[in-house]
């Protein structure tokens, strides 16, 4: 029998999800000592029957999932509009899982394919799949994904932040980390969603589905554009959007770093 989930703050229940992230930021980013049981067990918002579990507290996604059910609600919105005609979402950049466990509770058809390096964020990852009984549906890849397969150095970022690790040019403070091609790792299948957020790397990642896009089996791709992530990898602006229109993809932007790309 699970044990009863602690409720969350009542302002943050009754408010519209957009509000929530407002009054989450202005009023209890910095509680989260005060709210430990929020952490243990997470019930995502639009999925309440599926938890996120053992989060941490400080982290910045693990504090919008633990006290509002949802991290991002502008791509959350976007995921559950897409989960509903299903399909395969592949998630790079995948974390703690909290888009991929929301994209395969939307539908009962959904698969997920997920991509993480970091290999604190892999424990979590399959933690949660585990303890939600998705591993028939959502297969962890722990590599990076990017432009070669072979290795990559690795920034693990601080220790109470899983979101802020990354691709590096230095071999200081990185560890050594597998890396793999999309283009190398997916089936002769047509992927619904590509959901792509890797801290500055998410070009590198764009680059490495050539093939995938030659022969557009990608219908909706969000991605993000991190300039100063983007500056130390010696990535320069504009070259994910310039490889997907030469690639006969349309590509629009979403407003702040968010960009969209779908086939033209």
């Amino acid at each position: 029998m699970l044990a009863a989930v602690m409720a969350r703050p009542r302002l943050l229940t009754v408010v519209p999800n957009r509000l929530k992230e407002r009054l989450y930021y202005r009023l209890y980013r910095a509680q989260h000592s005060a709210w430990p049981e929020l952490f243990q067990r997470a019930p995502l918002a639009l999925c309440p029957e599926i938890a996120m579990y053992d989060l941490i507290p400080g982290d910045v996604i693990s504090g919008c999932i633990a006290f509002k059910g949802f991290y991002d609600w502008d791509l959350t919105k976007r995921m559950a509009q897409h989960a509903r005609c299903g399909g395969l979402f592949v998630d790079v950049g995948a974390n703690m899982g909290y888009f991929s466990l929301l994209w395969t509770c939307l539908n009962p058809s959904n698969r997920a394919i997920a991509f993480e390096a970091s290999p604190r964020n892999i424990s979590l990852f399959r933690n949660n799949v585990e303890r939600n009984h998705l591993g028939d549906r959502i297969t962890i890849i722990p590599k990076a994904a990017g432009d070669r397969s072979g290795t990559a150095q690795f920034e693990i970022g601080p220790s109470d932040q899983t979101g802020w690790g990354g691709m590096s040019l230095d071999s200081q403070d990185t560890i050594s980390v597998p890396m793999t091609r999309l283009d190398d790792e997916i089936a002769e299948e047509k992927i619904d969603i590509l959901k792509i957020d890797t801290e500055g790397a998410d070009t590198l990642v764009i680059l490495g589905c050539e093939r995938l896009l030659r022969d557009r089996r990608i219908q909706h791709i969000y991605f993000e554009q991190n300039m100063p992530r983007m500056k130390q990898l010696g990535i320069e602006p504009g070259t994910a959007q310039k490889f997907l229109e030469t690639n006969n993809y349309r590509c629009r932007s979403l407003g702040g770093d968010a960009w969209t790309a779908t086939p033209a």
